[in-house]
């Protein structure tokens, strides 16, 4: 009973976040690298307490005292080593047996996990302050995806809508009668239709009004970049997140050369070179597997020093952690620095922008469900002159959708809509919600928020005499 409770309920457990605002590098910096590095840092923890990290040979007459051997072993455990190859000799002053000491490893599970928490860091300030520019990418996408789900749902109906349709005439003919299941359905596609029209009607008008106020802003009191309301703010903000990746892979280099006493930007290399059977490690001076330890024993009145030779078994798998740790963070440092900068021309170059929103304006215009069918003449002046922009593009007539059309695919408008509509936090929003839903669902976004724009410029207009639209 017990074990089918617990598979239901990893069964009901969500491990993937829906919700992505940044792309598979950075992930790769703050999800798959931390995880990395805790299941390290927790071999290694697990090493040192529950395993024997260290064992030290004791001199032939405390063989048989056990707690001797235990002492010896604790003490050395917690003192810092020193370094001698076996043919050397040791040697006798304290203070050249101090030039080669090696104590790093008490501390390897405890660097392993400042390590993880520093790749953790630039992706804990995204998530605390992207907020700050008033259109909050989670919030955003969530609503996206609530609307592109419907949509699906609506095509998933639409297309089992003829065998629907075909069933109930058999249905029809054989039993000479029509079944209230057809209504329903009907009722059922017009209620789910308004319910998607109203998530992405919503949706849009949420950014109008966040893009609308930024720009007013910026127009009364020009501001620097990184002012919430400059229009740029979250683009700004996640290219400064995206710069932190590189400069602490380089800062982890720097550390791990500092707390290994090496240079570590080398050490793979060294590793290479110096192994010529790869059938076992040799002992290497980084991370000795043998050591030496100097105790003292007090004797009434006399002090007797010892040196013991101490076997550290744990330095095989530490050494192997950093062998790996150094081929990881050089792939790491490598796609992030290539993939920071394809991210400042993403998000900086206009070009990039224009090429973005291109594409999905040219695909919409060929859908005619972004084209509404045009509304009788007779309708009531208050709904003919309503603000809703959904509403007054029911009303072009065929030569002035033309006419629009043209317009969309003209260089001069699509750079006025980018520029001064959707700013560069509107592309970075469009792109979020590119990752995380369908093209349908983009496109529809743009489209409504491209009505909102054509209204506010007035590019459309209804005339009570003619019921036409014209441009001023």
């Amino acid at each position: 009973m017990g074990i089918e409770t617990a598979m239901l309920a990893l069964s009901k457990l969500n491990l993937r976040n829906k919700i992505r605002d940044d792309d598979f590098i950075n992930v790769m910096n703050h999800v798959i690298t931390p995880g990395l590095l805790l299941l390290a840092a927790t071999g290694t923890y697990l090493t040192q307490w529950l395993g024997e990290p260290i064992h030290c040979w004791t001199p032939a007459e405390y063989k048989e005292e056990k707690n001797f051997q235990k002492y010896v072993d604790s003490f050395c455990w917690i003192t810092e080593l020193y370094n001698v190859p076996m043919d050397t000799e040791l040697p006798k002053l304290e203070e050249d047996r101090r030039e080669n000491l090696v104590g790093f490893y008490r501390w390897v599970s405890v660097l392993l996990l400042l390590q993880a928490l520093m790749f953790k860091l630039p992706n804990v300030l995204w998530m605390s302050w992207k907020g700050m520019s008033g259109m909050d990418p989670d919030r955003i996408i969530k609503m996206a995806e609530e609307g592109d789900m419907e949509e699906q749902e609506q095509s998933d109906y639409e297309n089992d809508d003829k065998t629907v349709e075909n069933t109930t005439k058999m249905e029809t003919m054989q039993n000479g009668t029509t079944h209230d299941s057809v209504k329903k359905e009907d009722e059922k596609k017009k209620t789910d239709q308004k319910k998607k029209d109203s998530k992405i009607e919503s949706l849009a008008g949420f950014i109008d009004r966040r893009l609308k106020l930024t720009s007013k802003r910026r127009k009364h009191k020009p501001c620097s970049r990184f002012n919430k309301s400059s229009g740029s703010f979250l683009t700004d903000f996640y290219l400064c997140v995206k710069l932190l990746y590189p400069i602490i892979i380089i800062l982890q280099f720097v550390m791990l050369s500092e707390f290994l006493n090496i240079n570590f930007f080398n050490y793979g290399i060294d590793i290479a070179a110096k192994q010529t059977d790869w059938s076992f490690w040799e002992d290497d001076e980084v991370f000795p597997r043998i050591a030496m330890c100097d105790f003292n024993i007090r004797q009434l009145q006399n002090v007797q020093t010892f040196t013991v030779q101490c076997v550290l078994a744990m330095n095989m798998f530490i050494e192997k952690i950093y062998v790996l740790q150094w081929v990881w963070l050089y792939f790491l440092l490598v796609i992030s620095i290539i993939g920071t900068i394809q991210s400042f021309l993403d998000q900086l170059m206009f070009s990039m922008h224009h090429e973005f929103i291109n594409k999905f304006l040219t695909i919409g215009q060929k859908i005619d469900y972004f084209w509404p069918p045009r509304k009788p003449k007779n309708q009531p002046k208050s709904d003919k002159n309503s603000k809703r922009p959904k509403e007054i593009f029911q009303y072009l007539s065929s030569k002035e959708k033309e006419r629009i059309a043209a317009l969309i695919q003209q260089d001069s408008f699509q750079r006025m809509f980018i520029t001064d509509y959707l700013q560069a936090d509107g592309i970075f929003i469009l792109k979020c919600i590119h990752r995380n839903t369908s093209n349908m669902a983009v496109i529809d976004i743009i489209f409504r928020l491209l009505e909102h724009f054509m209204v506010e410029k007035r590019l459309v207009h209804v005339d009570d005499d003619d019921d036409e639209y014209y441009a001023k």
